[in-house]
Formats: C-alpha cells, structure tokens, sequence
C-alpha cells in the first residue's frame, strides 16, 4: 500500500493550461506555482526506514500515491496548488520540505515510469519525511501497490521554469557539469547538507561553502562538512583551544581549526592541537585525499584540492570577509611556502 498523504493539503488552486498537441496531453503550469526554493534548507537529523528496506545506492526510498483520491490520498490538490484531481499525467513527487525545496526538480531513479524526466516536487504528506519521496502515479491504485517501497537515488534537476510538467529534463553527463556546481546533496553530515559535485576535487561555491567530490570517501565528505561549519568563525590566537573538539568554538586560530577538520573526518582525537604537534600527525607526507602542512608557526589542510586555512590570500568574494578559517584555492599553497622559508611538514590521515 502507498503511503499516506496528508489530506489537508493547501486549497488554493493554480491557475492552469491545457494544450493538445501532436501526440497527446499537456499540462502546462503557469509561473505562478513554480515556487522557486530558498536554497537547501537543513536536513533532518533522523531518518527512519521502513523495516525490511533496502539501503540503496541513494540512501532514499520512494513509495507512490495518486487516483482514486480520498482519504489518506488526499483530494487531488497539492501543496503547491497543482490540481490533480482528474489523474491526468503529470511527473509530481510529494517531499519533506525540509530536504527537498517546494518547487524544485529531483531526478529520481528508478522510477515507476522508467523515465529520464524530471519530476517537480509539488506536494507533501504526513507520512513523507526524511530521505522519502511519494511518486505521484495516475494508473491508480493496483500500479501504486505494486511499486510498493523501493530504494531510490534522487538527485536535483535544473528548473525548466514555467512549461510542461511532462517535458523530458535529461541530466547532464557528469563530464558535462559546470565545475562548482552541485549534482547531488547528502543529507547525512554533521551540520546541513553537503553538495556533492562530480570529479574528484572540491569546489568553493559563492556562498564560501564547499561541495564534496561525490565519489571521494567517507571521511572526506564529513572533513568539508565540518570546515563548511566554521568558516564563519573569527580568527583569535588560541581560539578553539581548551575545549573539545565535539563542540564548536566562538573564535579559531590555524592550529584548531586544523585539528577540528580532522576530527570532524573522524581522524582525530577529542582535543586540539598545536601546529608544533601537528607536525608529527599522522603518516608522513601528503595524502592523496588530505594533507596537513604544518610548522612551528603555522597550520593548514589541504582537502580534495582546496585549502581551508586561517592565512587569506584569495578572496572567494571581491572583498575578503573577515579573518578566520576559510576555504581557498590550492593556490595559495605555494604563496605559504613563499612566505615562511621554514617551509612546512606534509603529514597526512592513515589511508587518505
């Protein structure tokens, strides 16, 4: 049986286009129901899977809903205002909010149409939460049952604007994706979501955020995700120091917000260190996802190909915001060595 969708969905109703073109039936959705998403909103914390489902590549898992409307399927009319009481074709997925944006495209695969569309995340339901979409199904009810729960991956889909629900949005090749834009995002780190990109480095993205390669490991995601927390914070000589490293400090200097990456990646103890300890972290030299360069003086990681460090040499921004750990381009990697003759020890996590 499909999920319920909560039946107290928004009456307000769109304004709606029917075409009838060559080949069939169009729903054409006017701008006013495209409610564009305020970016990525927090994930939630927990998520509970229906007993005896299987993980999946995605992590996520898609039930479906639709005709005959009534009761915990509601009465056709979506959150968003989409009137889909007369079961007409439509690529729609009800979605938690609070991970996937009212408004927004998700591709999701597999699906019970075996399509490459995208479907437009329309609706909400009672019973829809966490990493769990309700794939909108017009053959009725014996096609929903038969779906029943299935593992899926959703990824996000660029927004056609206003057009036809049923027009075919094929996602880019990963060879094809604009370097520092987002293909993907997990919702299981500390702290938020964290963007996922393709390849195999990192991207600064313009908030100052950093998106993770998605293939990267484990430890390298939650590395960027526990750097993207604190990349705000003020720079201050011993700050973050005397505390542990489970709780996020006012102030950092270069040594503790290190030491806070790494044990965010789950490759460090509980309290941080120096840059002089930092120097005997580890293995020796680089790694080949995260390589920390310290000294008597100074300390900064290189992760996936960025650099988050404490020293500013390239502004994400036209205007460089104030001093604290922030992420930079590995380039200025060799403006450190530039700067301190000293040069810098390469160390690096066990496997990384």
């Amino acid at each position: 049986m499909s999920a319920p969708v909560d039946s107290t969905r928004r009456r307000s109703r769109a304004r709606l286009l029917w075409l009838i073109p060559a080949g069939g039936l169009m729903l054409l959705l006017a701008p006013v129901v495209l409610l564009a998403g305020a970016g990525n909103p927090p994930c939630s914390r927990a998520v509970t899977r229906a007993p005896g489902v299987p993980a999946g590549s995605g992590g996520w898992e898609a039930t479906a809903y639709g005709p005959p409307w009534g009761g915990i399927q509601g009465d056709g009319v979506t959150a968003t205002g989409l009137d889909l009481t007369a079961g007409q074709p439509a690529y729609e997925i009800a979605v938690d909010p609070t991970l996937i944006p009212l408004g927004s495209f998700e591709h999701v695969a597999p699906n019970p149409f075996s399509t490459r569309h995208a479907f437009y995340a329309g609706d909400t339901g009672s019973a829809v939460l966490g990493q769990h979409v309700d794939i909108y199904d017009w053959h009725g009810r014996a096609a929903q049952d038969a779906w029943g729960v299935r593992p899926v991956t959703v990824t996000p889909a660029p927004n056609p604007g206003a057009g036809n629900l049923l027009e075919e949005i094929t996602p880019p090749p990963a060879a094809a994706i604009t370097p520092g834009q987002p293909i993907a995002r997990d919702c299981t780190t500390t702290g938020g979501p964290l963007e996922l990109t393709a390849g195999q480095s990192a991207e600064i993205l313009p908030d100052g955020t950093a998106a993770a390669p998605r293939d990267a490991p484990r430890a390298v995601k939650l590395a960027i995700a526990a750097g993207n927390q604190i990349i705000q914070k003020p720079y201050l000589y011993g700050g973050g120091h005397g505390q542990p490293l489970t709780t996020i400090a006012a102030s950092y200097d270069c040594s503790s917000s290190t030491s806070f990456v790494l044990h965010g990646a789950g490759v460090f103890g509980a309290w941080p260190a120096d840059s002089t300890e930092l120097e005997s972290y580890g293995q020796p030299g680089p790694g080949s996802w995260i390589t920390v360069y310290a000294n008597s003086g100074h300390a900064f990681i290189q992760i996936a190909g960025i650099v988050l460090d404490t020293a500013w040499y390239a502004p994400v921004k036209p205007t460089s915001p104030a001093s604290g750990p922030r992420w930079q381009p590995a380039s200025i990697i060799a403006a450190q060595y530039a700067g301190d003759p000293s040069g810098f020890l390469q160390r690096h996590p066990r496997g990384l």
